[in-house]
């Protein structure tokens, strides 16, 4: 008996669909946190650099509860400064530069495990949480924005708006903004002449020809001041006619012969010459109690053969401070 074997070829094809583990977490908080400052901050030009200029506490409430996430989860921070932008203002305190030349901004938070505050990243990145699942504490007790002096400033306006964003897997869980635009305003510096130093007349002691064992004869010390507003030096620069016989000196317009004038600064304790020929005659000394003193002498001095008669001598100060 012919038969015939039929063949049946059957193609059988597995689809394998790969698992996707998406992370996850169980709680996705969403808390703004802004500053709000004076609409306009005038800064003392006295303020030295590395002075903070204005502090504010953040808004209520602060971030708090906890989260349970997955391993491996993306995450993202914009923020409105660059990594470059980046100024250190102390221990574990971080700022970054404004737009505003001269002033950086801080933010700065402290949890409740811990005593010390640490500075908060202004600045973009993103990356990836990985390992065993993660418990993530949110809960602050104390938000602060600080604003300080890095330079010299120039007057100008940090804008409001989101200073920092951040993202879990796509989701807005905190931001922290200002919530106001800030405009600093520089405090000009102003100094007087002391009223009495206006016009002052100083009159030194008598003396005999014996007495110019050296070159210089009858020391008298003095002072003079100037009274300020926001400054932290003042310049005294002095100028007048330089004597024939010795331009380090100031000529002597009264009868006595070979003697001129000679004016010198005691900064320190140390007798410097004010020259009259305005080669060396700026002394600068710093501001206290809103007042600088610079410490002064005058005495006769010798330049040729002195003789009997009197001596007058006229020396002109003006100031510039900062």
């Amino acid at each position: 008996m012919k038969g015939s074997i039929r063949s049946i070829t059957l193609l059988v094809t597995s689809l394998s669909l790969p698992t996707l583990a998406q992370a996850a977490c169980d709680y996705y908080p969403n808390f703004r946190n802004a500053a709000t400052f004076p609409s306009t901050i005038t800064v003392p030009a006295s303020l030295p650099v590395g002075g903070l200029i204005a502090k504010v506490s953040l808004s209520r409430p602060y971030p708090s509860g906890e989260s349970r996430c997955s391993p491996s989860f993306p995450f993202q921070v914009t923020g409105r400064y660059a990594a470059s932008d980046q100024v250190d203002l102390g221990p574990r305190l971080t700022g970054y530069r404004t737009n505003v030349p001269g002033v950086a901004v801080l933010i700065r938070q402290r949890s409740p495990e811990f005593h010390l505050f640490n500075s908060v990243n202004l600045h973009s990145y993103s990356g990836t949480e990985t390992g065993l699942p993660w418990v993530i504490m949110h809960t602050m007790v104390e938000m602060e924005a600080h604003f300080y002096k890095i330079g010299n400033i120039s007057a100008g306006t940090v804008p409001s708006g989101n200073l920092r964003q951040h993202f879990w897997q796509g989701r807005l869980i905190k931001t922290i903004a200002l919530d106001n635009a800030v405009q600093f305003v520089v405090q000009s510096p102003t100094c007087d002449l002391a009223a009495g130093d206006v016009n002052r007349t100083i009159n030194l002691d008598k003396i005999q020809l014996s007495n110019f064992t050296g070159n210089s004869a009858g020391k008298y010390n003095f002072e003079i001041s100037a009274t300020c507003s926001n400054a932290s030096s003042v310049t005294f620069r002095f100028s007048g006619t330089p004597h024939s016989g010795d331009n380090y000196r100031f000529a002597n317009t009264g009868t006595a012969p070979g003697v001129g004038l000679w004016l010198y600064s005691r900064i320190g304790g140390v007798e410097s010459t004010i020259r009259a020929n305005g080669t060396d005659s700026a002394r600068t000394v710093p501001t206290s109690a809103n007042r600088a003193v610079l410490p002064l002498g005058a005495a006769y001095w010798k330049v040729g053969t002195p003789g009997k008669g009197t001596l007058i001598s006229t020396a002109t100060v003006n100031i510039t401070y900062n």
